[in-house]
């Protein structure tokens, strides 16, 4: 039990839940992680040069954060870490000692969650932001991060309760993320209704004032959407982690 050092230790000077926090962000944060989303969130940077020099580059730079940045590096990013955060403290036998000691059943989860927004958000955002400004539309920073961080806590949410509820929740989410949020969403309205990245969107092509089909809903709804969505997933976590059996 390698980790149970490191959470006792912490535990000492800090919170249990702020221990589990950090040892739970430096179990995700592995090279191959890393390299893997950041190399993600560079392609968007390329997209937006050539965004640039198109006839309208607001438009065209807000297509390709939405549809690729929003739509499809930032969910993958946050199942790649959420799904598999509780997952390694199983693997690693470290949820054995967390579940032996008097810790309150909703930290875990919170944790996970935490932790999976504060990786993902620099990671993600940052390229996000670096291709605004390489686009020109400096305008759609501020959007950009609202909206990241906002869809980033709805997946983080929904994918840690992924993680304790299915096997292979890395599949399945990714399942969800490719055959619903870009697939069934973009063309049918009363799916993009029920997509967390549809939300997210909406913000961002309302700021540069960009009608887009499966983009379209109001400002209210793409705030609260979201996190009702992960505190609806964080609920569900924290009600499996309190009756999960563990070996």
């Amino acid at each position: 039990m390698s980790g149970a050092q490191p959470i006792a230790a912490a535990g000492r000077g800090h919170s249990t839940f702020v221990a589990l926090y950090r040892l739970l962000v430096r179990m995700q944060l592995t090279p191959l992680r890393i390299a893997g989303i950041a190399a993600l969130g560079a392609v968007a940077i390329l997209l937006a040069l050539a965004t640039r020099a198109d006839d309208d580059p607001l438009r065209a730079t807000t297509e390709v954060a939405i549809g690729y940045g929003l739509g499809l590096v930032l969910p993958l990013a946050t199942l790649w870490l959420a799904t598999s955060s509780v997952g390694d403290l199983v693997e690693d036998r470290l949820v054995v000692y967390l579940w032996l000691k008097p810790v309150p059943r909703w930290q875990l989860p919170a944790a996970a969650t935490l932790a999976a927004v504060t990786i993902v958000m620099p990671l993600v955002g940052t390229p996000l932001v670096v291709a605004a400004l390489v686009a020109g539309t400096e305008e759609l920073i501020g959007a950009l991060l609202l909206a990241s961080l906002l869809a980033v806590f709805a997946y983080a949410g929904i994918f840690v309760a992924a993680g304790l509820w299915f096997r292979r929740a890395l599949w399945w989410s990714l399942l969800y993320v490719l055959v619903w949020e870009n697939g069934l969403a973009r063309t049918i309205d009363g799916a993009a209704r029920l997509s967390i990245a549809g939300y997210a969107q909406s913000l961002v092509a309302d700021a540069a004032g960009v009608s887009i089909s499966y983009a379209d809903r109001t400002p209210t709804a793409s705030v609260v959407m979201p996190v009702a969505v992960g505190l609806v997933g964080f609920a569900l976590a924290v009600l499996r982690y309190r009756r999960a059996e563990i070996d």
